[in-house]
């Protein structure tokens, strides 16, 4: 099973180029994170390959990857007509790299839900968007409902985040500053 599991890997990575992938995982970023295991709009990529399930419910492996990657899923845009094939197999082979250890998240789960799914809109460093308010200091309920159904484009969050995380957002929320 080992022997199988090296072969598959090496025969993976002999498909496409690590570091092409890397510069091309720019496209990626946006939604999801590698640092740690924070969500952003899309779940962690982290350790793809070191998991089991994909969110989808399929096994991990290249075939399954590369068909999210391709088709899109679950809010996720196809990528099939952004990459040529070479290019989705340099994807694939710096996918299969990410297996390091996880930098520090967010001491506040709260907070890390916030920077991961808000702060791409809501940040108060870079308020050159005045249409977007500003959530500092302002929590007001109704936001509950915002982050449950999504609003202007985000996502229900409902669906990413059980209660108790929502319910971390919300508390961040409220004495955000």
């Amino acid at each position: 099973m080992t022997f199988a599991l090296i072969l598959a890997l090496s025969m993976a990575l002999a498909n496409g180029d690590a570091g092409k992938g890397k510069s091309l995982f720019i496209t990626c970023a946006g939604c999801h994170n590698i640092a740690n295991d924070d969500r952003k709009m899309g779940p962690s990529l982290r350790t793809l390959f070191g998991k089991v399930t994909l969110r989808n419910g399929q096994h991990v492996d290249d075939a399954n990857v590369r068909t999210i990657v391709l088709d899109g899923y679950n809010g996720m845009p196809s990528f099939r007509y952004s990459f040529s094939p070479p290019e989705i197999d340099d994807l694939m082979a710096y996918l299969h790299t990410l297996t390091g250890k996880p930098a520090q998240a967010a001491s506040n789960k709260g907070e890390g839900y916030f920077r991961a799914y808000c702060v791409r809109c809501h940040n108060p460093d870079s308020r050159n968007n005045t249409s977007v308010p500003d959530l500092r200091g302002g929590f007001k309920p109704e936001w509950a409902g915002l982050i449950d159904d999504g609003h202007a484009g985000a996502p229900p969050l409902k669906e990413w985040l059980d209660g108790p995380s929502r319910e971390a957002l919300l508390d961040f929320l409220k004495t955000y500053k």
